[in-house]
């Protein structure tokens, strides 16, 4: 940017001054990289409508401030980035652009918005900002060309957007030459993927590489078509097998959302045979350890088929986070969306690096013959560390 004059600054600073003093919710001003295709910063209106909610590429939690720190991140922001000060209120928006070491104000026109709720973008729902994040959105297929989400697809925009929110402390903080890789087990639609790899390529504004594997042609398919619509690059799908896929080891994050039965296994299995520094999953219908104890002596609730299935489901959680947790994984275990919206709700998320791993691994023995299972993981790891 230009240096401006002592009076520029000045008059540059009120005009960011009055739009943050006009008494509309609907405010919100967005500073935007030289090339405009992604935001550096946005600031808008908090829930109390006494103060601010920022967010930049820097930080993917929203942050409340001030006013007058408000003005301060605002100015701070073009001065620094050398961008332009998009300002919306309800459908008016107008762009302030330093040119030549003059401030131009123009009109927008003709940008219709994506979203008809604004606030849409910052806060609990997700971290997306909606100009960036409509096209992608859109080609997904989560919203309508007018800019709202599909009602029988709102279910699956809040998992995801849950989901993403939880795991944000396992994506790239620092800038680093070396893309950020992604490893999707399961992938379907891959709706996860795309929404992670659009987050941490526009948002956090760091290289990303993604490999999504699934067992259904027609699925990979959509998937490949998608990320040519939306110039991914960096996106690549493979059909097969969570085991028989070829994969990048040591892979910075390894996701697996609602893969039906053992394929979650297949998953947890491929991350610890990977190294992989983090793995997130959402573990989805689970038929194996059921079988198991269907009749065994010792277990009364077999008889009873709702008994049975939930606590086989228990079983396998229980056994999964040890299984990790045995080959050096911190696990912490929680719900990332209501049960009123899946009851599959469970996430387990693990981190590489856990000093207790010798105990654990004595105490997931112990638990699998205490309650007389045989999890498909141990199988699963051994034929992917022969291979």
């Amino acid at each position: 940017m230009k240096i401006l004059t002592p009076a520029q600054e000045i008059f540059l600073q009120s005009i960011i001054k009055n739009e943050l003093a006009k008494n509309e919710a609907a405010t919100k001003l967005s500073v935007e990289s030289i090339d405009q295709k992604s935001i550096v910063l946005s600031v808008q209106r908090g829930e109390d409508k006494s103060s601010w909610q920022t967010i930049s590429s820097h930080s993917a939690q929203p942050r409340d401030v001030s006013n007058d720190e408000a003005i301060r991140k605002i100015f701070s922001a073009l001065s620094e980035t050398g961008s332009a000060l998009l300002i919306e209120q309800g459908k008016t928006r107008q762009r302030i652009k330093i040119e030549k070491g003059k401030i131009v104000r123009e009109n927008v026109v003709n940008i219709p918005s994506p979203l008809k709720e604004p606030a849409w973008a910052i806060g609990k729902s997700t971290h997306l900002d909606p100009h960036q994040s409509a096209p992608l959105l859109q080609a997904v297929g989560l919203m309508t060309g007018e800019g709202e989400i599909k009602a029988p697809m709102r279910r699956k925009f809040k998992q995801v957007n849950h989901f993403i929110e939880l795991i944000c402390p396992f994506l790239p903080r620092e800038k680093s030459r070396k893309p950020y890789t992604i490893v999707d087990c399961g992938c379907g639609n891959s709706y996860l993927g795309f929404v992670l790899c659009w987050y941490i390529r526009h948002n956090l504004n760091h290289s990303v590489r993604f490999y999504g594997v699934d067992i259904a042609r027609d699925r990979i398919d959509h998937c490949v078509e998608r990320a040519k619509t939306l110039d991914l690059k960096e996106m690549s799908f493979e059909c097969a097998s969570n085991r028989d896929a070829h994969l990048p080891s040591s892979p910075d994050l390894l996701i697996s959302l609602h893969a039906c039965d053992t394929a979650t296994d297949e998953a947890l299995a491929l991350g610890v045979a990977q190294h992989a520094r983090h793995i997130a999953a959402a573990p989805c219908c689970q038929h194996e350890i059921a079988r198991q104890i269907d009749g065994a002596p010792g277990y009364p609730i077999s008889k009873h088929t709702i008994f049975k299935h939930r606590f086989a489901d228990l079983l396998t959680d229980m056994a999964r986070c040890l299984f990790l947790e045995a080959h050096g994984y911190s696990v912490t275990v929680g719900e990332f969306v209501s049960v009123d919206e899946t009851p599959k709700n469970l996430l387990l998320r693990a981190q590489r690096g856990n000093r207790c791993a010798a105990k654990r691994e004595s105490e997931y023995e112990s638990f699998k013959q205490h309650y007389k299972i045989r999890p498909s993981l141990d199988t699963f790891l051994l034929e992917l560390q022969a291979r």
